[in-house]
């Protein structure tokens, strides 16, 4: 990749520090020679995808702007929906981490680029993931591994994503863990590690984020 290949990287919310996102994602991309801009600016973000060819997203769709013991709300606008569904059909890459499909709106735009959305997480624990599609650009070189942060339990799209990853708790509980596909011109990744900067460091971690940029920056023929 050259240097004018450039991503935004939005991250942080009352639960996890945006420094983590932007020093540990933002590692694996400038590895890939990808130029970041990381920015916590959730309510102005979608003005800075306009030069950029890849939205990366690592923050909850809740805010609380009357405090902790208010009830929370979605921060999402229509029109921000709107910027990144477009961003994407127009072939821009989007690449949704950790906790990019909790509590975000779910009939629009931003649901139909995402291809599926959170339901649960028990505490953070020592979990098994399989890697589930062997043949993969985004899974090339990674081998089944072991991680502690929170499982995250998935819904997909079966007729549109392909599942990369499967989890598996040491309750046994199993749930797909990240997908990719093709949404216009542009494609998606999601994949759902990301708690704490350690999980994001975790070495099979670093290796899906680097394989998941080059492929949405098409540096992989389409499967």
């Amino acid at each position: 990749m050259n240097s004018t290949t450039r991503a935004l990287i939005l991250a942080g919310d009352h639960y996890h520090n945006p420094s983590d996102a932007f020093e540990g994602v933002g590692a694996a991309l400038k590895h890939e020679g990808v130029d970041v801009e990381c920015t916590i600016d959730f309510a102005q973000f979608h003005e800075r995808l306009q030069g950029k060819h890849l939205f990366v997203l690592l923050r909850d769709g809740m805010e609380f702007p009357n405090g902790r013991d208010a009830a929370p709300v979605r921060w999402m606008q229509p029109g921000q929906e709107d910027a990144i569904e477009q961003f994407v059909l127009q072939g821009g890459g989007f690449l949704a981490l950790h906790n990019a499909g909790w509590d975000y709106p779910w009939q629009g735009g931003y649901r139909r680029t995402l291809g599926g959305y959170y339901i649960g997480h028990p505490a953070i624990a020592s979990f098994h993931v399989e890697v589930a599609s062997k043949t993969h650009p985004v899974t090339a070189g990674v081998a089944s591994y072991e991680i502690e942060d929170e499982q995250h339990w998935l819904h997909f799209d079966y007729d549109r994503v392909t599942p990369l990853l499967v989890s598996q708790g040491q309750d046994g509980r199993q749930s797909v863990s990240g997908w990719a596909y093709a949404y216009g011109q542009g494609r998606v990744v999601y994949l759902p590690h990301g708690h704490t900067l350690a999980v994001i460091q975790h070495p099979s971690f670093q290796q899906l984020l680097r394989n998941a940029a080059r492929w949405l920056l098409h540096r992989h023929p389409v499967l």
